[in-house]
């Protein structure tokens, strides 16, 4: 658990490798270490399971590696795995930059007690990551 990922690949053949937390290699941190998906929380931006030499199947809960002031392009229609972006490249659609990180949030969580009034709300696990539009 807070281990950072960089996941690529296919959906059918996934590809996962350990990075460094807020690098621009990094797309997602683990939440959780669980043994199936349906174990993950709820409200998880996506998850990855391996099995190991005993037939063992891990599977790590992942959440998109946000780091505040920094961009991520993520697809609004998630078709595709999020990426880091540089915030004034252009060229790279859906950017939007992380403005806060609200934790402990009370019931019922939700991104209007964001600053900005957008982003992503973790109902389940009582925080909010606050974003803005940049392009």
């Amino acid at each position: 658990m807070g281990d950072c990922l960089r996941l690529g690949g296919t959906a059918r053949r996934p590809v996962a490798v350990k990075v460094a937390c807020g690098s621009r290699a990094s797309n997602f941190k683990v939440a959780a270490t669980v043994p199936t998906r349906e174990q993950c929380p709820g409200d998880v931006d996506s998850a990855y399971s391996a099995r190991n030499g005993f037939s063992e199947t891990h599977t790590a809960c992942l959440d998109i590696d946000w780091a505040v002031g920094e961009c991520m392009s993520v697809d609004p229609d998630n078709r595709t795995d999020p990426v880091p972006a540089d915030c004034n490249d252009e060229s790279v659609p859906h950017r939007q930059r992380a403005t806060q990180i609200l934790t402990g949030l009370s019931d019922p969580v939700s991104v209007d007690q964001c600053l900005s009034g957008v982003g992503y709300a973790y109902a389940e696990r009582r925080f909010a990551v606050c974003v803005e539009d940049v392009g």
